[in-house]
């Protein structure tokens, strides 16, 4: 029988609830393998050692990949490990600062690398190989030899589709194919994997059951999913023009083992955006009733600017205009009421024209190059979002563009 725990009414609660509180009503929460590891990153979805040559473990198979679980060749040969039910233990690698001694250990000075049943491997898929030779319980790779051999033909061809989706995101280079070229090159690579994931009765490319195949291209198929909307406007995922692999895609989603290592969309997009440099997609076209409704925010807010500026700093906190426990600030000075600093009207300032940025180009725009101007930028937009008022301020239509543009600009804050 479920257990339900009683808690105050959030109605009639004063404060959110207490951590002990907090534990008690999630102590059934699914944590299997979550781990607080001291040291950083603070936590990690399986278990891990320190990050040191000296670590060693009694179970078969030992995995150095990435510590932030980027690594789409690291996420291979972890969810072939999840799969397969292989017992194995985990040291995390900066790659940004790789260790003397696993440089000195792998000569390729990759993620990912692992050690089984004692032998170093290195490369995904020669690790993937040499799980399968080790372990041939839950076997990703069919009895059959004929479908072995389709199997194989199919797994290596995963380069491919890689290539020309990471060419097209990545778009035009000097001396190289123009952005059409680009585009129909991977959408070619994607209606040949759509059509063979069709060969076979079932989700998967062999059929009912996951294979190597699979596992090798899981991770290209699920950024590509989360990247190519917002980099390219080109959605894989429950695209009716590939059945197959929306089906695909479905079943994938339902397994254990991938929800285990899988990312979301938004950490994908922002990786994307950090590390690649790549910009969002354009918008797409809007109809007349929102770019009106977002011309009028965009509008009434440029013309209101400061005193919106001066409503946010006095109401929000950001400027305290009286003793607080969180800053001595007095509420006058000499006899002179206090007044915010220019850089933190300028950081508001910044804010409320990203929004306005938004509003007229479907984009937010640059952030500003110092964390405490964002951090102020905020605080202003989470007061602001809530603040306009419809029919007070601006009509209905203009104010949910305005508190949706909020959202935008505060969702790329960080």
């Amino acid at each position: 029988m479920s257990r339900y725990v009683v808690l105050p009414a959030p109605s009639t609660a004063v404060q959110p609830l207490s951590w002990e509180d907090i534990v008690q009503a999630t102590e059934s929460a699914p944590l299997d393998g979550y781990t607080l590891t001291q040291v950083s990153p603070a936590t990690a979805p399986s278990p891990v050692l320190p990050t040191s040559e000296h670590s060693t473990t009694d179970k078969p198979v030992l995995l150095y990949r990435d510590t932030n679980a980027w690594c789409p060749f690291c996420e291979r040969v972890w969810l072939a490990l999840e799969e397969k039910q292989i017992p194995y233990d985990t040291v995390l690698i900066n790659l940004r600062d790789k260790p003397d001694w696993y440089k000195a250990m792998v000569p390729s000075l990759l993620v990912p690398a692992a050690k089984i049943k004692g032998e170093l491997v290195y490369e995904s898929y020669d690790i993937l190989k040499k799980l399968e030779a080790e372990f041939p319980d839950r076997p990703l790779l069919p009895e059959d030899p004929q479908l072995r051999k389709e199997c194989n033909a199919v797994t290596e061809a995963a380069a491919a589709l890689q290539s020309a989706g990471y060419s097209y995101m990545s778009g035009e280079k000097e001396g190289g194919p123009k952005l059409p070229e680009l585009k129909d090159t991977f959408q070619a690579r994607v209606r040949e994997l759509d059509a063979f994931l069709g060969r076979h009765e079932g989700p998967y490319f062999m059929g009912q059951d996951i294979s190597m195949a699979d596992i090798m291209y899981t991770p290209a198929l699920e950024r590509f999913a989360a990247n190519m909307p917002a980099v390219r406007g080109f959605h894989m995922r429950d695209n009716p023009d590939y059945a197959n692999l929306a089906a695909w895609y479905k079943a994938m989603d339902l397994r254990p083992a991938y929800q285990k290592v899988k990312s979301d969309d938004t950490t994908l997009n922002l990786v994307v955006r950090k590390y690649f440099g790549l910009s969002m997609a354009a918008p797409v076209e809007l109809e007349e009733p929102v770019r009106t409704a977002r011309q009028e925010a965009a509008a009434k807010i440029t013309r209101n600017r400061e005193a919106i500026n001066m409503d946010i700093m006095k109401n929000t906190g950001i400027v305290r205009g009286r003793t607080s426990s969180y800053g001595g600030t007095l509420s006058t000075v000499n006899g002179y009421a206090s007044q915010p600093s220019a850089a933190m009207a300028a950081a508001v300032d910044h804010a409320l024209r990203r929004v306005c940025n938004y509003l007229i180009h479907g984009s937010p725009g640059p952030r500003h190059a110092a964390p405490e101007a964002n951090a102020i930028g905020s605080a202003a937009l989470a007061f602001f979002r809530n603040r306009a008022s419809s029919p007070r301020d601006l009509s209905a239509a203009a104010c949910h563009e305005l508190r949706e543009a909020c959202l935008e600009v505060l969702k790329d804050m960080f």
